[in-house]
């Protein structure tokens, strides 16, 4: 459907952490909550079951400045599915991320995929990324822009990044990407 404003049904986690530097983790979880009406014991108890979710339970009185850059992007991802929204939006969350931690924050989103089944839109140039977290890629051509075709992952779960299907996806990608640099390059 057409997207006309902002409204509660979308949760996006961007790039970059966009935590309040001020506030905990769990404040940061709750601030939507209370935006929303629900405050006080109510809206902690709701904000502690993602932050048990993302397993920061432990951080809830630290402040963004006391977190790893994992840390920070479990908090933007609980604050956003805080408020139950139909479809989680992620806009590279993991770019910024050294190897390790982005393989941990994989197999944390897919368990938190398991979890709540969300529909869940996920950006990345990462194409190893891309094939072991999806289950549909769009890919995107260059000039003027637009899907350059639809893969389907039909890959097992949980997944390995040593997956000869994917591994094969991913080559098969790769391949795609070349020859829109190419038309790039001319």
């Amino acid at each position: 459907k057409e997207v006309v404003g902002t409204g509660t049904e979308r949760g996006v986690v961007f790039q970059q952490y966009a935590l309040f530097p001020w506030m905990t983790v769990l404040k940061n979880v709750m601030f939507g909550l209370n935006l929303k009406g629900i405050k006080g014991k109510e809206a902690e108890e709701i904000a502690m079951k993602y932050i048990r979710m993302v397993q920061l339970e432990d951080f809830v009185n630290h402040y963004p400045k006391e977190l790893s850059g994992g840390m920070k992007q479990r908090v933007a991802i609980a604050r956003a599915l805080v408020m139950d929204p139909e479809i989680l939006l992620m806009d590279e969350p993991f770019a910024a991320l050294d190897e390790q931690t982005r393989m941990v924050l994989h197999k944390e989103l897919e368990e938190l995929w398991y979890e709540t089944k969300k529909t869940i839109i996920f950006v990345t140039h990462n194409i190893r990324e891309a094939v072991v977290l999806s289950d549909r890629i769009l890919l995107m051509k260059t000039r003027p822009g637009g899907i350059k075709n639809i893969s389907e992952v039909k890959a097992a779960r949980p997944r390995t990044a040593t997956d000869s299907l994917l591994a094969h996806l991913e080559s098969r990608i790769l391949t795609e990407l070349e020859q829109e640099m190419e038309k790039v390059l001319k």
